[in-house]
């Protein structure tokens, strides 16, 4: 029942993102960019199983892309920062430092824009995944990384790249937020490589679900709508 509920909410979002699509379209179709999360940093990474149930469809090559909600790269304004990784060319999986779309402000407040690696990272929404059911995704920075930092906050990834303590634990939550209970610790995700440049075609896809990770419920319905909406407005102008 809890399945076919959030399969229906996931439903109610897509409808629901209908309408706000149409403010994502201009937005990003003015701009030549995405309507948010406009700039950032991409990097190489490599995810190493830590379980035996999930973790192995997750081992691999991927690529991690950080950005500000609004801001510009290294801007110190408050702001999200948002984390799309994507695992080979199969599995597409979607963070934020805050906990639900009704707690921005909260989120915003709390969310270190310092530095990348500061912050935890979640999934705001419900996932279903195979071998373990619906969980709540939550990425945990290694505790080597907080340590005292100079420069903007792509010189301190690059700083903590370099250290090799740029590495994040992916656990499955049973619900959301720091407090839910811990369900597994999946996987490592360590980032290898800050790429030179940011990546327009950066794509993140609620339908790019090869690893077995299917998004669900009300705040995956919205982003299954908008994400392709703002892609295809941005690219009419060539971004």
């Amino acid at each position: 029942m809890r399945s076919i509920g959030l399969w229906l909410l996931f439903a109610v979002g897509v409808l629901a993102a209908l309408v706000v699509s149409i403010y994502i379209f201009f937005k990003s179709l003015f701009r030549g960019a995405r309507a948010f999360h406009p700039r950032g940093s991409v990097c190489r990474a490599e995810i190493t199983a830590i379980d035996t149930v999930v973790g192995p469809r997750l081992d691999g090559s991927a690529r991690v892309r950080f950005a500000s909600s609004v801001a510009e790269e290294n801007s110190l304004s408050p702001s999200i920062i948002g984390m799309g990784m994507k695992l080979g060319t199969d599995q597409d999986l979607a963070f934020g430092t805050f906990e639900a779309f009704a707690k921005l402000e909260e989120g915003t407040e709390h969310t270190n824009v310092a530095d990348y690696l500061a912050n935890q990272y979640a999934s705001v929404a419900p996932w279903r995944v195979r071998g373990l059911g619906v969980i709540w995704f939550r990425l945990i920075p290694d505790p080597a990384a907080n340590v005292p930092k100079t420069g903007t906050r792509t010189e301190r990834l690059e700083a903590d790249i370099a250290a090799g303590r740029a590495k994040f634990i992916l656990e499955a939550r049973e619900g959301p937020g720091p407090d839910g209970a811990l369900r597994g610790r999946l996987a490592e995700v360590r980032l290898v490589e800050r790429l030179p440049a940011d990546d327009p075609k950066f794509h993140i896809s609620m339908f790019r679900t090869g690893r077995g990770v299917v998004p669900t419920g009300f705040r995956n319905g919205v982003r299954a709508i908008v994400y392709p909406v703002s892609q295809f407005a941005r690219g009419l102008r060539g971004g």
